[in-house]
């Protein structure tokens, strides 16, 4: 998974959490509000990036999501988080190979009037046989985390940015 496509989904989570508690707070009151989704099935993510080779490719995922949220309608306090797992694959242009193996994404987000964070995780473990019965591997692990204040909401005052893959 690409890193921007990360972000991408933690923000996107942000957004659309920000979108649906409107109503709420239009509404009023001051009990909390928490709100989980399932998802489980397949979906393709185009437009990746094979980070063995830089090639473009279109992972499949078979898994499970769920997303969480729970902010207070009275106030300015929000927070979710999101898993999803399962097992991935992809064709490998260069050498025609089709990797699969598991795939864990996780992440979140705090909003309040003072400050804010996301912080984002994915590991993969995927492998592939060749036509001489060799194993080829691509693993590796993404974290990713930013965090905002209230002095300055537009620059973050921390982010930490790590990637490690290993392609054998």
């Amino acid at each position: 998974m690409k890193v921007r496509t990360a972000i991408g989904m933690v923000m996107a989570g942000s957004g659309l959490l920000a979108l649906q508690a409107v109503p709420a707070l239009a509404a009023g009151g001051d009990h909390t509000v928490t709100m989980t989704e399932h998802q489980h099935g397949t979906w393709t993510e185009q437009g990746d990036t094979d980070f063995c080779t830089n090639e473009l490719i279109t992972p499949t995922i078979t898994g499970n999501s769920v997303f969480h949220e729970t902010y207070f309608p009275a106030g300015d306090e929000v927070w979710g988080t999101f898993t999803t797992e399962g097992t991935g694959s992809f064709l490998q242009p260069s050498s025609g190979l089709t990797f699969s193996g598991r795939v864990t994404v996780w992440g979140n987000f705090n909003v309040n009037e003072k400050n804010s964070n996301d912080t984002f995780t994915a590991t993969f473990k995927l492998s592939a046989v060749d036509g001489d019965g060799v194993t080829h591997y691509e693993t590796g692990h993404q974290v990713f985390h930013v965090g905002y204040n209230a002095i300055d909401p537009i620059n973050p005052i921390v982010t930490v940015e790590k990637m490690n893959v290993t392609c054998s």
